[in-house]
């Protein structure tokens, strides 16, 4: 059977890919079509009308992102499109009979994760009564079947496809991995815990380590130096279970004969332990999404957090004392707020102001704490699409007006400046790890890093001051986007001088024969048990999306005599054991991180989508998602 998978694809998507791996290991095909976009759905729905596949699958994940693909398969249909049209994802699934109701080109959706699903729709695609975790339409009726139990054993999933060539951040080869499915937290504003109660097992699954460093050995003998771990908690709760995991992938990926790499996860602050971050670091960890989420005790109280201020100021200086970078969002208001409270939020902002960061409101999902909390209190606006609330405190829900409306693009837009000193702060870090920097260099990433973070929090004080003082009119709204503005040209121009000088890399050292005869051996070896690459026919138009943070020079990596500063050390990986006699002549292949590349071949640099403004800054849409949480309902256009 022939699918079609449609998503967003901004940067690899490993929803996506994960299926696709699925799928084609029962024998079946698949087709990607990448959807960023309102402005993709021409050739989106072009290229699956001419798939001529069997099932066209909708990735409809996100709440803000609904309509869109809703007018997307209204529009396959319109152009002839006659498979079976499916969609999956948390949106889909939490609002599964209303989506069917009320789009009539929709045949079905996925309850669940995808791939038993997917496997089983194959055979079953005449009865979809047979087929479990689907809800679909049967004439006038709505049918929900059984639901479809995830494989809880993560090693027996076939591993994702992977885009090729791969995406490229200074000349290393990066992809997006898993290591874990789920959260064993309940956060008011998250819907994974309802997810999970839906559909059924355990909350949190991890892979071994074995099989996570199977993977990674095949990827990095293709040449990938960069694994971004995309799981929404890369820890569980148990601190001497974290490390035995960490020691034991260290093994597992030294007999994989893997040498150095670099690594980004997510972690909440209250899983950052001295040891273990110690012996990631050595490992390779270079980039930590850190969970803050809130400045304040009485924020993350309401948030259901489960962790303390203390907490996210100790995990910020571990973290930072480890020379990492380490990025955060922080949901600045909430329903409960005050206006004090986000003066609160604010100052810790001001005192943390050299991670790169992003912030907005909290906003209401399908299954959460937050949204029944707001429903039974009748305090939700609008409908399934996109649910609102007013903040009861008059003054910080002024605030949100005001403020949001000024930072929008700065958060959101299509280069917003927030992301730009991300940016600057991941690509620093990898050169330096990888290729070391210098004083200039480090002086200059980290000191545009932290007067984006004083620039923003200046207007927010600002702000704050006005609103309080009774004197937020409209004029001093748009003063305030004004200035915002202009300010975001300035400092963006500075942010890509900076990106400049961190792309200046030194050429990569050059290997003896000797260690090119090894390297081409162990390939050899190795590859012989990894799947072959797929050939992919969507090439990836931007790059996956750091969001970033500084960190002050460890004592360890003080400049040298020559004033630069050498790349972090980590333990070499001595070749498989298994390793054949290196062969006496004959060509070989080395598969090291092309180092010389020019900037514009990388991701970071690639050509923006569309309407895209000037390279090298990636185009980001607004409705793709990022780490940092999603951009709010209120429109700010909306006249105040």
């Amino acid at each position: 059977m022939h699918f079609t998978l449609i998503g967003a694809e901004l940067e690899e998507n490993l929803a996506l890919r994960y299926l696709q791996g699925a799928v084609e290991a029962q024998g079946h095909t698949v087709t990607l079509v990448p959807f960023d976009g309102p402005s993709d759905t021409e050739r989106a729905a072009a290229a699956i009308v001419a798939s001529r596949a069997s099932v066209a699958g909708f990735s409809m994940v996100f709440t803000r992102r609904g309509r869109e693909f809703a007018e997307l398969i209204a529009r396959c249909r319109e152009l002839g499109f006659t498979g079976l049209t499916l969609a999956g994802g948390h949106f889909a699934a939490f609002h599964a009979e209303p989506l069917l109701r009320d789009s009539p080109a929709l045949d079905a959706i996925a309850v669940g994760e995808g791939e038993s699903i997917l496997c089983d729709l194959a055979s079953h695609v005449d009865r979809l009564d047979r087929v479990q975790g689907l809800v679909w339409r049967d004439g006038d009726r709505i049918v929900r079947n059984p639901a479809a139990l995830a494989e809880q054993d993560l090693d027996k999933l076939p591993w994702p496809s992977h885009r090729r060539p791969f995406d490229r951040y200074l000349g290393l080869p990066i992809v997006n991995m898993l290591a874990s499915r789920g959260c064993i937290y309940s956060c008011a504003f998250c819907s994974i815990a309802a997810w999970h109660k839906m559909c059924g097992g355990a909350r949190y699954r991890y892979r071994s380590a074995s099989g996570l460093a199977a993977e990674m050995g095949c990827l990095w003998r293709e040449g990938v130096r960069v694994f971004n771990f995309h799981d929404d908690n890369f820890l569980g709760t148990d601190r001497e279970e974290n490390l035995s995991r960490a020691r034991a992938l260290r093994d597992a990926l030294r007999a994989q004969g893997v040498g150095k790499l670099a690594f980004a996860i997510k972690a909440r602050p209250d899983a950052i332990d001295p040891e273990l971050f110690a012996l990631l670091r050595s490992m390779g960890l270079f980039r930590v999404f850190l969970g803050i989420e809130a400045g304040t005790d009485t924020s993350l109280l309401a948030l259901g957090r489960g962790q303390k201020l203390a907490d996210n100021v100790r995990a910020l200086d571990l973290l930072h004392g480890l020379d990492l970078h380490v990025a955060f969002n922080l949901l600045v208001l909430n329903p409960e707020s005050t206006l004090e409270d986000l003066a609160d939020n604010v100052a810790f902002l001001r005192s943390h102001a050299d991670s790169p960061m992003n912030f907005c409101r909290t906003e209401v999902y399908a299954g959460t704490p937050l949204e029944k909390r707001l429903a039974k209190q009748d305090r939700l606006r609008g409908d399934y699409w996109g649910q609102d609330y007013v903040i009861p405190d008059s003054r910080a829900q002024e605030a949100f007006e005001i403020g949001m409306g000024a930072f929008w693009n700065r958060n959101f837009g299509a280069h917003p400046l927030h992301y730009l000193s991300g940016q600057v702060d991941y690509e620093h870090q990898l050169r330096a790890d990888f290729f070391g920097t210098t004083p200039e260099i480090r002086a200059s990433a980290k000191g545009f890093v932290r007067a984006v973070n004083l620039n923003t929090v200046g207007y927010l004080e600002e702000t704050i001051a006005q609103v309080r003082a009774g004197r937020a009119q409209k004029s001093f709204a748009s003063s305030l986007a004004a200035r915002v503005a202009a300010d975001d040209v300035r400092m963006a121009a500075e942010g890509q001088a900076v990106l400049a000088k961190i792309r200046e890399l030194p050429a990569p050292r050059k290997r003896s024969a000797t260690s090119r005869v090894a390297v081409a051996a162990s390939i050899a070896i190795t590859l012989a048990g990894c799947p072959s690459p797929r050939e992919q026919t969507q090439y990836m138009e931007a790059a996956p999306q750091p969001t970033g943070t500084p960190a002050p020079v460890p004592t360890d990596t003080a400049p040298q005599q020559d004033g630069s500063i050498p790349p972090q050390v980590m333990e070499a990986a001595p070749p498989p054991p298994h390793l054949p006699p290196p062969p006496a002549t004959g060509n070989v292949l080395v598969t090291e991180p092309d180092a010389s590349a020019p900037a514009a071949k990388d991701a970071g640099a690639k050509k923006a989508v569309k309407d895209a403004g000037p390279a090298p800054v990636p185009t980001l849409d607004p409705t793709h998602m990022r780490e940092a949480a999603p951009a709010p309902t209120w429109n700010p256009q909306r006249k105040m």
